[in-house]
């Protein structure tokens, strides 16, 4: 059994979110769920994993009747096409999908029916790495560090992400993430080792934070999160993500896309709030939940969106808007209203696992700082 207060009551103590304890309908959807992220002879089983998506829409209050008629008829669908998806929307990359004409009619009828929209983004390998900080700074005794690790854990993840191959086989070589105690020492030091050599590419200060913190680490007699897991399995099921949103909106309505994974994770945990059965969430049919059709197009459109931001550099995203058509132009600053407007409502309807560096992309291509969580 667990109770849900145990996971939300940390989390909110860290982090001041107005409007979770508000009644909302939740609709979801996801993209690039690829079940598993492992090591492998060759690398990883996903060469370059994109980042998991999950999101879509929601709105105020109890769930409410969704009359998709109008926006097909909008969106001029056939009635060959019996459910809602991006790629009827528009199809390509993100700066692709600007320029169709449906994709604005879209955005602006989701706004226009007060939906707002919601998402948790994760860059798969950036999680992956994260406990190698985290390991350091628990078993170190030394507070004034912990406010640092989101810088450390960016600069670990800038020194490691521009070459997967070799940090698959780097990590591929120690049984990551169950590195054990025995070749904690060794994996550190070829840490270190790849740090010197790209000394150029970190900040200086990031440089010799990171620097002094992997040193640190091999003093250290144990590396906590480094230990007793499963061998070469960096990701093993998305069913905590869920499990966070449930946890966080758990005065809201929860409806779900089929995930018979997510859906047998969930159930095993048998949850409560405060003792009581939880039963504010349930596994529906996109065929049959309007809601949920919707909210394909909105976790498909923010895959892509993130994907671009990771994929490419500050300059570039600055050559790229200003060589935007009045239509991409247009159509990315609704995106970027009904982003604001949902935040506004709730921060915690954003949330991300993603370097800052990667945050920074995406407020720049979005004309704001929409991306507070």
């Amino acid at each position: 059994m667990t109770d849900i207060q145990t996971l939300r009551g940390p989390f909110l103590a860290l982090h001041h979110l107005p409007g979770v304890d508000a009644f909302f309908t939740f609709y979801y959807d996801e993209t690039n769920n690829i079940r598993r992220l492992l090591l492998t002879p060759d690398g990883m089983n996903i060469r370059r994993p994109n980042s998991f998506v999950l999101g879509g829409i929601l709105h105020y209050g109890a769930p409410r009747p969704i009359d998709l008629k109008p926006l097909r008829d909008a969106l001029q669908l056939q009635p060959t096409v019996t459910e809602l998806k991006l790629k009827h929307i528009g199809k390509g990359g993100f700066l692709d999908l600007l320029s169709s004409p449906r994709l604005k009619t879209f955005l602006r009828w989701t706004s226009d029916e007060d939906f707002l929209i919601h998402y948790q983004v994760t860059d798969l390998l950036y999680w992956s790495i994260v406990d190698i900080i985290d390991s350091i700074l628990a078993e170190a005794d030394a507070p004034h560090l912990l406010m640092a690790h989101m810088m450390l854990k960016d600069s670990l993840y800038a020194l490691l992400r521009n070459g997967v191959d070799a940090t698959a086989e780097l990590f591929g070589r120690y049984s990551y993430p169950h590195v054990g105690r025995a070749r904690r020492v060794a994996f550190i030091a070829e840490l270190l080792n790849l740090l010197e050599a790209r000394e150029d590419e970190l900040p200086h200060f990031e440089f010799y934070m990171l620097k002094g913190v992997l040193q640190i680490a091999q003093r250290l007699e144990r590396l906590p999160y480094l230990e007793d897991e499963e061998p070469n399995v960096l990701i093993d099921g998305f069913g905590s993500f869920f499990l966070n949103r449930l946890c966080l909106f758990n005065k809201s309505q929860h409806i779900l896309d089929d995930e018979k994974q997510v859906e047998t994770y969930l159930s095993g945990l048998d949850l409560t709030d405060r003792g009581a059965p939880l039963r504010h969430f349930r596994f529906a049919n996109s065929k049959s939940e309007p809601g949920i059709q919707l909210s394909d197009p909105v976790a498909g459109l923010l895959g892509k969106l993130f994907s671009y931001v990771k994929q490419t550099s500050t300059s570039q995203i600055t050559v790229d808007l200003e060589q935007l058509s009045d239509q991409q132009r247009s159509t990315l600053a609704l995106l970027a209203r009904l982003l604001d407007r949902s935040t506004a409502a709730s921060p915690a309807f954003a949330q991300h696992i993603i370097s800052k560096a990667d945050r920074r992309h995406a407020a720049l291509l979005l004309m704001g700082d929409i991306l507070a969580f």
